[in-house]
């Protein structure tokens, strides 16, 4: 094999390395959504499980959960936030994930034009023989 194939040989390596690598990056903020979007319906049902004992008819007892619930709110924005940002993170690695996949195929192509091109000069090198 020639120089230059073994050369696109461990292009092609790295490429696929560097996708493999990416791919896994987006699983993880993919898991991390997923936890996100968890503690926001397990807040939610929180939320929506103290309201009755709100209509006791103690005041103490209504203030204490008005500010749970108050609380709970607070929590669930600031998941709701960090979702939405995770989903933004995860769209742009998508993307680094998707260039990545594009330069392992041009990689490719370059290393099967190297094999053709080493091939049909071996067959000329036979030929004149």
């Amino acid at each position: 094999m020639s120089q230059a194939i073994r050369q696109f040989d461990l292009l092609l390596t790295l490429r696929r390395r560097d996708g493999e690598k990416l791919e896994t990056e987006l699983a993880a903020k993919r898991r991390l959504q997923e936890r996100y979007r968890r503690n926001i319906e397990r807040l939610e049902q929180l939320s929506a499980a103290s309201g009755a004992s709100a209509s006791a008819g103690h005041p103490a007892l209504a203030l204490n959960c008005a500010g749970y619930k108050s609380h709970l709110n607070g929590l669930m924005q600031s998941q709701r936030q960090d979702l939405r940002l995770a989903e933004a993170d995860a769209e742009i690695s998508r993307g680094r994930l998707e260039a990545a996949r594009r330069r392992e195929e041009q990689a490719r192509q370059l290393r099967d034009e190297a094999v053709l091109d080493w091939q049909a000069e071996r067959r000329r090198a036979e030929q004149k023989r």
